[in-house]
């Protein structure tokens, strides 16, 4: 079972987890991602700011994600929307599936950034990315197949509302560059 827990408070909010006895904070703006092995008993209190979850199985992960971990967030959240729009639906849920089957073993931000690291890397024309994971080659095919929509839409003039094709926009080079780790 996966929890997400927002902090929307002004100060740093506590996650406390029983019976591992583990501590950890997160920040303003922040999240964390906590793990519950699915059928075990467990429980959930809620204060002001500290959170307490109490898991018999004492298995429990919790990785903290701060407001500017979200990066990569944004840049697959702009390329799945897209993919969409542009009547690609079978990639942009294969980014999503992709995404679900790593994030148990690798983690939440590890699986969003290989995931759109492969993507990124199809959409720039770059090789296939040297793996035996089918599931990070189809999210390559992906960003193969997003660069082909674009290139489309920006000869058909698809998208007049943006004056430019999807992946052309402000938005999409800026959310690339900084799940790139490119802010500058």
């Amino acid at each position: 079972m996966r929890i997400p827990i927002r902090n929307k408070g002004k100060k740093p909010l506590t996650v406390f987890v029983e019976l591992q006895c583990d501590q950890f904070e997160v920040p303003v703006g922040g999240e964390a991602i906590v793990r519950l092995a699915d059928g075990r008993p467990h429980s959930i209190d809620v204060d002001s700011d500290w959170v307490t979850i109490w898991d018999e199985g004492g298995d429990a992960s919790v990785e903290v994600i701060s407001s500017s971990d979200k990066r990569v967030d944004e840049a697959l959240m702009l390329a799945r929307v897209w993919l969409r729009r542009m009547g690609a639906e079978a990639d942009a849920l294969r980014l999503d599936d992709t995404v679900e089957s790593l994030e148990p073993t690798i983690g939440y931000l590890a699986a969003r950034d290989r995931v759109f690291g492969a993507f990124y890397t199809g959409f720039t024309g770059h090789d296939v990315p040297p793996t035996n994971d089918e599931a990070i080659v189809a999210c390559w095919r992906a960003g193969a197949t997003a660069a082909r929509l674009n290139e489309v839409a920006r000869k058909a003039r698809t998208f007049p509302e943006l004056k430019a094709a999807p992946f052309d926009t402000d938005t999409a080079r800026t959310a690339f560059n900084r799940a790139l780790g490119n802010d500058s």
